[in-house]
């Protein structure tokens, strides 16, 4: 299996407990920090899959960080390659519009969010391990319209679009799995964050506290999609599905 690629825009929104699901599974990756100048990859038929995390940019500041230009056109490459694709909040915005939906600013969703499947996410290859009305953590300020045949498989009360699948390969979640309390707490304290967190009706420490509160519960969602998602991409490496 060629390593995958995960993409980091920012250093304290890493890839968390992705990490150790990888590493325990043994299946090779490596980190692309954009924020350290790193280029995105060129070719989607020299990764393994593609991870794109999240991070506190939007998907139109372009001349800010070029880079999400280069992601979105990599990310359009994968799905026609069939090159296996997980975004994550940012990520899974730039997955949207790189498959012909859009972004929209709009009141941020803060938070451990509770989540439920659409019926096209009830019998997702991938949803289909994630349990409805869990509570999930979000920080996303954006909404997603998906494109044209791009399945819609979550949803929030304040989120419309919290899932989806473009072709049979790319998925996104507004979401963050890959977070466990510990890198909560290292988020809230990276540049600008407090203020965001407080313009928003959050104190830092509030979030870090219900983090440790559903952190057992968060972890055990976040290693079974996590999980589910290495599987189905080393099955697929292999020439086959997985169960």
């Amino acid at each position: 299996m060629l390593p995958l690629a995960v993409l980091e825009h920012l250093p304290y929104e890493h890839a968390g407990l992705l990490a150790r699901v990888l590493d325990e599974r043994g299946a090779p990756w490596r980190t692309v920090a954009l924020h350290a100048g790193e280029p995105v990859p060129p070719d989607p038929r020299a990764i393994g899959g593609l991870v794109v995390l999240g991070g506190d940019m939007n998907t139109d500041q372009t001349e800010e960080f070029p880079h999400l230009e280069d992601e979105r056109r990599l990310l359009a490459d994968c799905v026609a390659a069939g090159t296996p694709v997980l975004g994550l909040c940012l990520g899974a915005q730039l997955l949207a519009e790189a498959t012909g939906g859009s972004v929209a600013h709009t009141t941020p969703e803060i938070g451990f969010i509770p989540v439920n499947r659409t019926p096209a996410g009830r019998d997702d290859p991938l949803l289909s391990v994630f349990d409805d009305g869990t509570p999930t953590f979000n920080a996303h300020g954006d909404t997603i319209t998906a494109g044209p045949g791009v399945a819609v498989l979550a949803a929030s009360d304040a989120t419309p679009v919290h899932g989806l699948r473009a072709g049979e390969r790319a998925w996104g979640v507004q979401f963050h799995p890959e977070f466990d309390a510990d890198l909560v707490a290292g988020y809230v304290r990276g540049p600008g964050v407090p203020d965001y967190l407080r313009a928003n009706g959050w104190e830092p420490d509030d979030l870090v506290a219900a983090a440790r509160r559903h952190d057992a519960a968060h972890q055990r969602m976040g290693r079974a999609l996590l999980g589910r998602w290495v599987d189905l991409a080393a099955a697929w490496a292999r020439g086959g599905r997985a169960g």
